[in-house]
């Protein structure tokens, strides 16, 4: 008999100010269904290296850590850094999103998973977005 198993998934959104002191976040055009052709930001499913924190939990945070090297080539230098700002939790569906600030706006090397990456104030947001990447924006907005 299959058992149905929960997703547990999470992502990261990497910001900076502007010059002019605007939010700027990075994106990444996703090259590969599901999604291909939109716009989102580095995130995916729990994997067994991820490990569960010591109560037992699904780490949510080392799954955006991983998720953010292999699909943009972005280190998390701080981890304490990370910031919770948006949580999705459905019958058999648990994604988290984080937020991490850096000095500046880093280009990441070329990875397959996005075909091109773009930084972008929170008013210039290319299209079409990935279905729930307004409501992280919204969230980060709030919260920075």
């Amino acid at each position: 008999m299959n058992r149905l198993r929960t997703y547990h998934g999470a992502g990261i959104i990497f910001w900076t100010h502007t010059e002019k002191g605007e939010v700027s976040i990075l994106l990444g055009k996703r090259s590969m269904n599901p999604q291909n052709r939109r716009w989102s930001f580095p995130g995916g499913g729990w994997d067994e290296q991820d490990g569960y924190t010591p109560g037992g939990m699904i780490s949510y945070q080392r799954t955006a850590m991983r998720e953010s090297i292999e699909e943009m080539g972005m280190k998390v230098s701080d981890p304490s850094a990370l910031r919770l700002i948006w949580s999705l939790t459905l019958p058999f569906f648990r994604y988290k999103v984080y937020s991490y600030h850096l000095e500046g706006m880093v280009n990441p090397p070329y990875i397959s998973e996005f075909s091109e990456y773009r930084w972008c104030t929170l008013d210039s947001l290319p299209k079409p977005l990935v279905a729930f990447v307004p409501s992280q924006i919204r969230a980060l907005k709030r919260k920075t």
